[in-house]
């Protein structure tokens, strides 16, 4: 049925394919993200600022940069950071 020579190249095939197995399986952060996700878990869901807060954050910015400009520290002046309300601290 089978001579020896393909007996001999199927067994080095299946050597082959065993030396090249993956010893560490390294995780897929994406795979457990989402993991998490479908699972509900809250330190994944991120809620949105409520819109006084932003205001009031921006508020406060605006009334920082006024003042820095009529004191003329113009190298103290930062640009605003747009969140579009998502929670960055």
């Amino acid at each position: 049925m089978f001579d020896q020579e393909e007996i001999l190249a199927w067994e080095n095939e299946i050597t082959v394919k065993k030396t090249f197995i993956k010893t560490k399986r390294y995780k897929d952060p994406r795979i457990e993200k989402l993991k998490e996700v479908r699972k509900g878990i809250k330190a994944v869901h991120y809620n949105k600022e409520i819109k006084s807060c932003r205001k009031d954050h921006y508020r406060l910015y605006r009334n920082k940069m006024t003042q820095l400009v009529r004191s003329e520290n113009f190298d103290m002046i930062v640009s605003y950071k747009r969140t579009s309300g998502w929670l960055t601290w």
